[in-house]
């Protein structure tokens, strides 16, 4: 009767014809689609399915599962044998080919209203995709981030042309001083620091990346401050315990992040502080963005510490944000560039902090396999 609801066993497939899915539907499905039955034939394939396989619907539909390619078939195999889907497994379909391309491949098993296997449900996505959409994505978050950025710029751009210009009419008159020169002087600089800035922080998003060593990295970068820290007393510790250190990466960007996080922990110190550089490896349970496979990865987590002001409670929310600042002559632009960075070599960052009692950042990078 119209309108009726539907009994609940009409909700579980009850008849392998009723896996023939309509052309309709597959083809409005990006990602790769095919139905395998119990007697280990396919009866369902889509029109992505072909572009993945090479293999059009016609030679494929009511034949045995093991015209698919082995990875293919072993997955659905596996799905029938265990009675558990498999999910987001990275697989290749043809090892053998020069260019090896991998999918990522989820299947289902469908049950009938006995609670009977009728057939196995497989979806592969292209990891290629996926990767564009993650850089559409990366793009809009930098054109967003670039717009609030770009306001900001032209604010303290415009600040400064103030003084210049009441510079340049105090000179027209005769008005000479070492003071209002010095004035002059500041604000150019400044313009200048921030027009570098906002390149760094709308500049190219992929960095040359290479195998890094962190630790010669963090070395590099203490080296370059080190007359801070002897200046201002600051003790230094090292505990640089991580195993491997090697990352694909772009050594010179990364360098910019310690030298910018160890620059603003001395800062935050008055002398006889204490900065604390360490590393060690940890395992990364969860993934660092939704397009990547889920596993266990080791990283390398590098943090520094210091025994400084610390970071107000009412700015942990927004220390990544630019022109968010607790220093004076600050221009809140590094702490923004440093995430932007990290998160193009898939890493984290993360801030603790309590006031008068000191701040630690923790970086995450995944680590190359041995």
């Amino acid at each position: 009767m119209s309108g009726a609801p539907i009994p609940e066993s009409e909700h579980k497939i009850q008849r392998p014809e009723r896996l023939n899915l309509s052309g309709v539907l597959l083809s409005s499905v990006e990602s790769a689609v095919l139905v395998v039955d119990t007697q280990k034939r396919v009866t369902a394939f889509s029109g992505p399915a072909e572009r993945f396989t090479g293999r059009s619907a016609e030679e494929v539909i009511g034949q045995p599962v093991a015209v698919l390619p082995a990875a293919l078939k072993k997955i659905v195999q596996e799905t029938f044998a265990s009675g558990k889907p498999v999910a987001d497994r990275t697989i290749v379909l043809f090892p053998e080919a020069e260019e090896k391309k991998p999918v990522r491949a989820n299947t289902s098993l469908c049950r009938d209203a006995s609670d009977r296997p009728v057939a196995v449900v497989a979806i592969l996505h292209d990891f290629a995709a996926s990767r564009k959409l993650e850089e559409r994505i990366r793009r809009l978050e930098r054109l967003a981030s670039i717009g609030t950025f770009s306001a900001g710029v032209a604010h303290e751009i415009k600040n400064a042309l103030v003084a210049i210009k009441s510079f340049v009419q105090l000179q027209s008159q005769g008005n000479r001083s070492a003071e209002l020169n010095d004035l002059f002087k500041r604000e150019v600089e400044r313009i200048d620091s921030l027009t570098g800035q906002l390149l760094k922080f709308a500049g190219p998003a992929k960095p040359a990346f290479s195998v890094v060593r962190i630790h010669e990295v963090i070395e590099n970068s203490l080296r370059l401050v080190q007359h801070k820290l002897k200046t201002r007393k600051i003790d230094l510790v090292r505990a640089l315990d991580s195993g491997t250190d090697a990352v694909r990466g772009d050594a010179k960007q990364l360098e910019q992040v310690f030298i910018n996080l160890l620059l603003n922990a001395i800062e935050a110190m008055d002398e006889m502080g204490t900065l604390t550089v360490a590393t060690e490896t940890v395992l990364r349970t969860n993934q660092l963005s939704q397009f990547e496979p889920k596993g266990k990865r080791q990283q390398i987590q590098i943090s520094i510490r210091d025994t400084g002001s610390g970071i107000p409670p009412e700015l942990m929310g927004s220390v990544f944000v630019p022109f968010v600042t607790t220093k004076p002559e600050g221009t809140g632009l590094g702490l923004a560039i440093t995430a932007r960075i990290i998160q193009e070599h898939r890493g984290t960052i993360k801030v603790e902090s309590e006031v008068n009692k000191g701040t630690r950042f923790n970086i995450t990078l995944p680590l190359l396999k041995a």
